[in-house]
């Protein structure tokens, strides 16, 4: 990113904190930049745009953290999850995301707080994601309403500490909300009591987006599960193509070339060939 945007979104976000995003003026933010009026314009069409440029790069921030926590890693193991989880936590806070919602909200633009609503679907989608990934497919019909529980749990619980000024740590609550999510998944598997149908954030996403990101969970899923079995060698290899799945543009002949040296491995290698028929 150019620098001088960069200080430009830099200087935005201290002022969107400080006044609210309806009191800054955009004089405001060409003053504390000390940019003209046809820099910011060339950079971005309107304070909203800027506004956004802004989500989204705390977004891409998260992405990459809970990459890099997850790389090397099997898919189901809970620690992981729960530090990619406590990644978004300590995001927002520093980047004082919930008082740039705040001024969403209280701006009344309906773009803004149409993509802020998007913002909170895709993070509930990454959860749902993510607990199929950590439980297996037989929890994926309850999917959505776990991410649910578990997105309450620990929005309410750290908004009541806070609240109550008590200093209780980011990672005990989601251990807790995890614990929560243990119990939960042992008696709705057997009562199969379902209340939102898992299919509801789909409505909100592009039909081939959906399709390439269940067919990337059921190959991360499917690497998993040959890692806990695995001898060293093979789980070497396994990582190798945990890691380049995650990638923005996999390599599917390098992935291919590995996967030949991985034994049984037929399944893995119809699961990668969905997966990238789907990225066709």
């Amino acid at each position: 990113m150019n620098e001088r945007k960069k200080k430009v979104m830099e200087a935005a976000h201290s002022l969107f904190i400080e006044k609210g995003y309806a009191a800054t003026s955009i004089q405001d933010i060409l003053e504390k930049s000390a940019i003209s009026k046809g820099t910011f314009y060339n950079y971005f069409p309107s304070k909203n745009e800027l506004l956004i440029s802004i989500f989204e790069k705390i977004h891409s921030e998260t992405d990459q953290l809970r990459q890099e926590v997850i790389a090397g890693r099997p898919v189901q193991d809970k620690e992981v999850f729960i530090e990619q989880v406590k990644v978004k936590m300590e995001v927002n806070k520093r980047n004082n995301l919930f008082a740039l919602f705040q001024g969403v909200f209280a701006s009344e633009d309906e773009e803004l707080k149409k993509f802020v609503k998007q913002h909170h679907l895709n993070e509930l989608r990454w959860m749902q994601r993510r607990l199929i990934e950590v439980y297996g497919m037989r929890i994926r019909a309850f999917s959505l309403d776990l991410a649910v529980v578990m997105f309450g749990i620990i929005q309410n619980m750290l908004h009541f500490v806070i609240a109550i000024e008590e200093n209780v740590k980011v990672e005990d609550v989601i251990s807790y909300a995890m614990r929560r999510v243990d119990a939960a998944v042992d008696e709705i598997t057997v009562s199969k009591d379902v209340l939102l149908d898992t299919r509801l954030l789909e409505k909100w996403q592009p039909n081939e987006l959906q399709e390439q990101e269940r067919k990337k969970s059921k190959l991360l899923q499917e690497i998993g599960a040959m890692q806990t079995k695995a001898d060293k060698r093979t789980d070497q290899l396994l990582v190798f193509l945990q890691d380049e799945v995650r990638e923005e543009a996999p390599r599917r002949l390098i992935m291919e070339t590995v996967a030949k040296e991985i034994p049984q491995n037929k399944e893995l290698v119809r699961l990668m060939n969905d997966f990238f028929d789907t990225d066709a």
